[in-house]
């Protein structure tokens, strides 16, 4: 493994400005040194050209910017892996930041997996800022499986600190929809589920918090406005049998939930459940959730 660079860490930021240097101090504080960051700028009006630029001058690691047109997040991470010179790309979101040890942490556990095939990466603990854990569930000791054993059968809730091969996230790009500015992560995570598991240990290396202006906060509103990618997620993740049966009933539901907010494309979603008959008894459910959700957008407008 190439030292000096092993691992990028990719920050996809739109009018960040003034919360990126947390990230930075955080970065420069890394008792590991080795990795590069790059910035996808998408399409960002405030200040953050130059305060990026202030950071390349003084920074004891490259920094590596890129602007594009305004996409979404997804689109910037496909662009942050295409430039990625790391062997591990890492994601961190530009109002969060890593504890001081994080990638020496990661750097020790990649060594676990990095000649076999068949493990993508690994995944680590996010934390808030007050050192809690994100979510609930945690195991005892490192565990290599895929996504759906960790979540499903270790029951882990929250989201986790995914660190993969950059190999492998060449070959899983985020799917690009007409018009669509926000996919969910999981969408590829799951994908890269199917085919492979991952090194889970239980260490912080992610530290969070969710602004109100953030993509976590708007999470219901931001799949009715950009339904495409959700209704792909949902029908596929319906099709994993490893879930169990409810959490496939729950996909479907989910799936009838988001699928009336895309009217144009109704005929074509369908076909997307490939014949899997039974999401169709959970249509009335998804239904019901449809219309909450309208009124409650509703009211809040």
């Amino acid at each position: 493994m190439d030292k000096s660079q092993f691992i990028t860490i990719c920050t996809a930021t739109y009018n960040r400005g003034k919360l990126l240097p947390i990230l930075y101090n955080s970065l420069k504080a890394q008792t590991n040194l080795h990795f590069e960051w790059i910035l996808i700028d998408d399409g960002s009006t405030d200040t953050t050209a130059k305060v990026i630029s202030e950071m390349q001058k003084q920074a004891p690691f490259d920094v590596v910017y890129h602007k594009q047109e305004n996409q979404g997040k997804h689109i910037a991470i496909n662009k942050g892996v295409a430039m990625a010179k790391g062997k591990y790309f890492f994601i961190v979101d530009s109002d969060d930041r890593l504890p001081e040890e994080a990638i020496a942490v990661i750097s020790v556990k990649v060594k676990n997996i990095e000649n076999d095939p068949e493990i993508a990466g690994i995944v680590g603990l996010k934390c808030y800022f007050n050192k809690q854990i994100v979510g609930s569930g945690s195991l005892s000791k490192d565990v290599i499986c895929d996504i759906f054993e960790y979540r499903y059968t270790h029951k882990i809730k929250g989201d986790r600190a995914e660190v993969f091969k950059t190999a492998v996230l060449k070959k899983y790009p985020f799917p690009k929809f007409e018009n669509e500015k926000f996919i969910p992560e999981s969408i590829v995570w799951n994908r890269i589920g199917q085919e492979y598991k991952m090194l889970f240990f239980n260490e912080n290396v992610y530290e969070c918090e969710y602004l109100e202006d953030g993509l976590s906060a708007q999470s219901v509103s931001l799949r009715r406005k950009y339904p495409k990618g959700i209704i792909h997620l949902y029908a596929e993740l319906g099709t994993i049998t490893k879930i169990g049966l409810l959490n496939r009933y729950k996909a479907y539901v989910n799936f009838w939930r988001f699928f009336f907010c895309d009217a144009r494309h109704k005929a074509q979603n369908i076909r997307l459940l490939k014949k899997q008959y039974a999401a169709f008894l959970c249509m009335p459910l998804g239904v019901i959730f449809y219309v909450k959700d309208t009124f409650s957008q509703k009211s809040d407008s």
